[in-house]
């Protein structure tokens, strides 16, 4: 298997100016094409810190990929490091000159020089053309390795990425074996579960393997199957998300992008049914969620944030005396919360989320992290009691996915 790192390069993103979102997305496209990354690395606009960091990578992974540093000012040096670095002298590209001029052609600057020196590339590259912007792309091959630089503008470097593995796979699928991923994702089960029912299934052969991923309280499997063509490769995987499935059951919500809310989504509209939420100490994050979705409109009815204990009165119907008699973090104002929103959306599904994010305003017995979640329908109102760890923001989330995964069970019918 191919193995891989990621450099993203720029004092921008040492310095926290910016966020690196490059790295992330060149890892998810080159772990889906079966390419093992192992390492990433982020570094400044220091040429001697870019060549050292080449260097690094071209001992310990087959495949370099970098983002940044290659556009016209005396900061953008990797194309410079490149080239001292693997002892590849630099020299024009006749149809990025081309593609240069023509870009210029109905632009008024007098800094079109400075440009120019974004046509030079490594002296046997495979040029990647920018469609976007001015910023030339390369791939060059050193000693059975080989150095893929883009541009760190996401949207270029994206596109370019695209192109160059479109000619990387054609390459290697002649007599290589083809490896392919996929994501399956759990809620509701722990990840030492899930681990363990993984090892039993599969021994991790260099066929089939499987390893586990958290985040949020989702668990993810990521799978992978290798075989002789693409085709039998998708085989296995399909052979081991069916066995996923039947193992797990309503855990699995999704597979690749597929998240919570669009399960949501899927299920209300396979049963033509409406939803409105009010919630306290998520903030309006469950109803975000959901409507992210296009087509949500259908079905999503009314979002309430009813942050304070006279707005869940007044907006929610919530009774005042309940809220007095046991505070407005408890099961019964969650579940009145939820039957309240849903009563004056006339919706088929109400959801009452009510707790203390943090990191104050916990009370004695009730502490940081407790949540109640309330989803009622056909009648009946299920109240989970949740305690989560972690920052505000954690519990927030934690909260939120909670909520749309007993709205995900509710549709299932499953209690």
């Amino acid at each position: 298997m191919t193995t891989a790192e990621i450099i993203t390069i720029g004092t921008e993103i040492m310095t926290g100016q910016i966020v690196d979102c490059n790295a992330r997305h060149i890892a998810n496209i080159l772990t889906e094409k079966g390419i093992r990354v192992l390492f990433q690395t982020s570094i400044g606009d220091d040429e001697e810190v870019v060549k050292s960091a080449l260097r690094v990578a071209n001992d310990r992974v087959r495949l370099i990929i970098t983002t940044g540093g290659l556009g016209a000012t005396a900061n953008d040096i990797t194309r410079d490091a490149v080239s001292d670095c693997f002892c590849i002298p630099l020299i024009p590209d006749k149809k990025s000159r081309m593609r240069l001029q023509k870009y210029f052609m109905n632009r008024h600057t007098n800094r079109r020089n400075e440009y120019r020196r974004q046509c030079l590339i490594p002296e046997g590259s495979v040029v990647l053309y920018n469609d976007y912007g001015t910023a030339t792309g390369f791939a060059v091959r050193h000693e059975g390795k080989e150095i893929v630089c883009l541009p760190g503008v996401p949207r270029e470097m994206q596109l370019m990425l695209h192109k160059y593995l479109e000619r990387y796979i054609q390459q290697r699928k002649a007599g290589k074996r083809c490896s392919v991923t996929r994501n399956l994702h759990t809620f509701g089960v722990s990840e030492r579960t899930v681990e363990d029912t993984v090892k039993d299934c599969w021994a991790n052969t260099g066929q089939q393997k499987a390893i586990t991923l958290v985040h949020d309280g989702m668990v993810t499997i990521q799978t992978q199957a290798t075989a002789s063509e693409r085709k039998k490769a998708v085989e296995l995987l399909d052979k081991m998300e069916r066995v996923l499935r039947k193992e797990f059951g309503h855990a699995v919500f999704g597979a690749g992008e597929e998240t919570l809310e669009y399960a949501v989504f899927t299920l209300l509209k396979e049963k033509n049914a409406t939803i409105a939420v009010a919630e306290s100490c998520t903030g309006g994050l469950v109803s975000d969620k959901l409507t992210n979705i296009p087509g949500i409109s259908r079905f999503f009815l009314q979002g309430v944030v009813a942050y304070s204990n006279k707005a869940k009165e007044d907006a929610l119907g919530v009774p005042g005396k309940l809220v007095m008699k046991h505070g407005a973090v408890s099961s019964p104002v969650a579940k009145a919360m939820a039957e309240g929103i849903k009563k004056r959306a006339a919706a088929d599904i109400g959801v009452g989320i009510t707790g203390i994010a943090g990191p104050a305003g916990a009370t004695p017995g009730k502490p940081v992290g407790l949540v109640y979640i309330a989803v009622a329908e056909n009648g009946l109102v299920r109240v989970k009691k949740c305690r989560f760890r972690g920052s505000r923001i954690d519990v927030k989330n934690f909260s939120a996915n909670t909520a749309l995964n007993m709205i995900r069970l509710a549709l299932l019918g499953d209690r």
